[in-house]
């Protein structure tokens, strides 16, 4: 904003101040003015350089850093730190071998889980309930894939999870969280109309995105659709804890169902020519990247994904000279998201013409 302002232009200003109010001075370079005017011009525009500082700190963007969660806490909204994977662990052994509450198991990729409480192994095994040592999705790891002791505990033989890790969400980005600070400012949260449920539902931790019905089933009933940050289905975990918190915040006599986005697939595939300058394949990860974008940005919004717009974004990509046989869905129609659905990318299959 002050880039034009420099230490020298401010000596300079100074300079021709004097010389308007008829003041015979010697200016030049390594003269008594110069070094007695300079030092101060560069201590000025120091002053100016600090505004430029100021800037994301009265106007927050994502490069605000901690004066983002500072301005969000001023109207009581703070950043949500993440949840840890929950699982239940199948821990095989000798009989009567203690596992100490705190016990680490983990995946061949090194995702560490705690046991939550002490157990004592009967029958040749025991089910311990573990939670990930960090938050975040990393710790939503599929059935049999904690196989490992962090420390080997006499007398264990093995372990595994039977069913998946679940309820893991990642802490919130500056994005996000910015995201919901605009919503508060632009939207009138009041009251527990609709826009009130939406702020509760973005207050929970692994919701992204939100929708609210209101009379969806009548009169004083309400739905809230919910949707992770890359605005795709939620765990139950998830659900339950969206339903929970606002229960505990919203007015007495609305019946509220809180229900996660299911997801349709959008399927697609074509055939490509390509430049010299780029591959099929590079052609294939633009495109799946670009689709995402898009997908992600009419749900919620807009109900019919265009057939059209498709090619449209295959056409767009950087080496694509033309396509063939396009097909979204096995057809070449527009395709309907039902009302408590979002477009998400399935199948894509890019091929060389």
């Amino acid at each position: 904003m002050f880039e034009s302002i420099t230490p020298e232009t401010i000596k300079q200003n100074i300079f021709d101040a004097l010389e308007a109010s008829g003041v015979e001075v010697e200016t030049r370079e390594g003269s008594y003015a110069d070094a007695l005017i300079g030092p101060a011009a560069l201590e000025i525009w120091k002053v100016y350089a600090g505004l430029d500082a100021m800037l994301p700190i009265v106007y927050p963007t994502e490069a605000s850093g901690e004066y983002l969660d500072i301005r969000c806490a001023y109207y009581g909204i703070t950043r949500k730190a993440g949840t840890a994977a929950k699982v239940t662990l199948t821990v095989s052994g000798r009989d009567g071998v203690q596992v100490p509450k705190g016990s680490a198991f983990l995946t061949v990729a090194g995702v560490r889980f705690l046991t939550d409480a002490a157990a004592v192994l009967s029958d040749g095994s025991a089910q311990i309930a573990a939670t990930a040592a960090e938050a975040g999705i990393t710790g939503n790891v599929a059935a049999g894939e904690i196989t490992r002791q962090l420390t080997s505990i006499s007398g264990v033989t093995a372990v595994t999870n039977e069913a998946e890790a679940s309820g893991g969400t990642d802490p919130e980005t500056d994005s996000a969280l910015l995201g919901r600070l605009l919503t508060r400012l632009r939207e009138a949260a009041t009251s527990g109309n609709a826009s009130h449920y939406k702020q509760w539902a973005l207050e929970t931790d692994g919701v992204g995105a939100a929708k609210v019905v209101p009379l969806w089933n009548g009169a004083g009933t309400v739905k809230v659709l919910i949707a992770s940050a890359g605005i795709g289905p939620v765990g139950s975990a998830v659900t339950a804890a969206c339903a929970a918190h606002i229960e505990s915040v919203r007015p007495i006599g609305a019946a509220v169902t809180v229900q996660s986005v299911s997801a349709t697939a959008i399927n697609v595939s074509a055939a490509v020519s390509v430049s010299a300058s780029t591959t099929v394949g590079a052609v294939q990860a633009a495109f799946e990247s670009a689709l995402a974008e898009y997908l992600q940005s009419i749900s919620f919004e807009q109900y019919t994904v265009p057939y059209t717009r498709i090619g449209y974004l295959l056409a767009g990509i950087d080496g694509v000279l033309d396509y063939s046989g396009l097909t979204a869905n096995g057809g070449t129609a527009n395709i309907t998201i039902a009302a408590d659905c979002v477009p998400q990318v399935g199948t894509v299959s890019i091929n060389a013409d």
